[in-house]
């Protein structure tokens, strides 16, 4: 399946990719339309402040004679009083400077706007040579009077607007990263999402078969699925204590749980005889691990545990069956589910015989030709049994839906 949909995958990250630097581009073209409009207000804004500085406050009599006769004090209290109904301007003073030829000049410095006036009598026929009238507004107040709240002031990168002021808009900087990540991280979602319902649809259309032959297998054969369940549940307790986790532990517990569905295929009196079977009941008997391992093989979702099933009746010196495998050659979760399948065919209740004592069964498990290893940790951990819970996927025994 992962190669199946690498190339969607594929083709889906570099769409993804193109939708980014379209959103980018999209995003490159409206800021440099908002530019415009906001150049156009703060331009505006600049030249009606700069128009009611001059006309307002130096272009007077009043003003200009105060200047000529060296009375400065009283003209800038004058002109700094006719300001104050001029919310923008943090400061108005006149100073030492050469005359605009022009009603003003406008000047960055820093973050602060600098308007320069010429300072000149009622009908504008005469000027004052070396003194000007300024007034300092910050930037960043204008471009808040016309709601730029896209636009900051940026000295560093701004593109300049007419009369000076460095704007850069606010996802303009990094916002083709951040337009590719929204994009691929959108992406992301959408394939875990795919992902998800493309594996629980595959899942559901690979395992019909199997969830008729698990239904049936429960309907005729209760005391094996009974046992079956019981010994999933085992091999799950004993898993998570040998550090499984994740995919294997769920495999463990799958693999556990059908362990013995290949009895199946065999006949019903052999499976339910009240007594020892004949060598050649026997025989038929010992073919369940290798249905089992057919059955599973026959769906694609669990194919991979079919060598676990048909080995779960090997034993440590080869005495098992059906290949006669020894210690290292045997996967662990066969060892695992041998282990609690015989623990449980001891403890549990059989048409041919009563159940015994978990001590008991633990002394005979002793002389067993299985991993001692594992009876050991299942006899060291048997007390903490009782309190064991199942991860909530196993709370269901239903593989089909555990197979994801």
């Amino acid at each position: 399946m992962k190669r199946k949909l690498f190339v969607p995958i594929t083709i889906t990250l570099a769409s993804l990719l193109l939708i980014g630097l379209l959103i980018y581009s999209i995003q490159r073209h409206i800021a440099g339309r908002n530019f415009e409009s906001v150049n156009d207000a703060l331009s505006s804004i600049i030249e009606i402040q700069a128009y009611a500085f001059y006309n307002g406050c130096l272009s007077n009599n009043q003003t200009y004679n105060l200047v000529i006769q060296g009375e400065f004090a009283e003209a800038n209290a004058l002109v700094q009083k006719a300001t104050d109904s001029f919310s923008l301007i943090d400061l108005a003073e006149i100073v030492e400077g050469k005359p605009p030829s022009d009603s003003f000049d406008i000047i960055m410095d820093g973050e602060l706007l600098r308007i320069e006036c010429p300072i000149r009598n009622d009908d504008e026929t005469a000027i004052v040579q070396n003194m000007i009238g300024v007034a300092i507004i910050q930037a960043q107040r204008l471009l808040n009077t016309v709601s730029a709240k896209d636009f900051r002031i940026d000295l560093a990168h701004g593109r300049k607007t007419t009369y000076g002021i460095p704007i850069s808009a606010n996802f303009t900087g990094n916002r083709l990263w951040d337009s590719i990540i929204i994009a691929l991280l959108t992406g992301f979602v959408a394939i875990f999402i795919f992902q998800h319902f493309y594996r629980n649809a595959n899942t559901f259309l690979d395992t019909r078969g199997l969830e008729s032959i698990i239904y049936l297998f429960e309907q005729t054969e209760r005391i094996s699925a009974s046992h079956s369940r019981n010994v999933a549940m085992l091999a799950l307790f004993v898993g998570k204590n040998l550090g499984f986790r994740g995919k294997r532990l769920k495999d463990l517990y799958i693999a556990a749980l059908l362990h013995d569905i290949g009895k199946i295929g065999i006949p019903n009196n052999i499976l339910t005889k009240n007594g020892k079977l004949d060598p050649c009941e026997f025989v038929q008997m010992r073919q369940h691990p290798a249905i089992s391992a057919r059955i599973l093989r026959s769906f694609k979702e669990f194919e991979r545990l079919s060598p676990i099933v048909l080995y779960h009746h090997e034993r440590e010196d080869g005495s098992g069956y059906p290949e006669g495998l020894t210690g290292k050659d045997i996967p662990l979760e066969s060892k695992i589910i041998a282990v609690v399948d015989v623990f449980e065919a001891l403890v549990g209740e059989r048409p041919y015989r009563d159940p015994i004592c978990p001590l008991s069964a633990f002394q005979k498990m002793k002389s067993m030709p299985l991993d001692q290893k594992i009876v050991s940790l299942l006899i060291d951990h048997y007390g903490e049994l009782v309190s064991f819970r199942p991860p909530r996927w196993a709370l269901s025994y239903s593989p089909w839906l555990l197979a994801s």
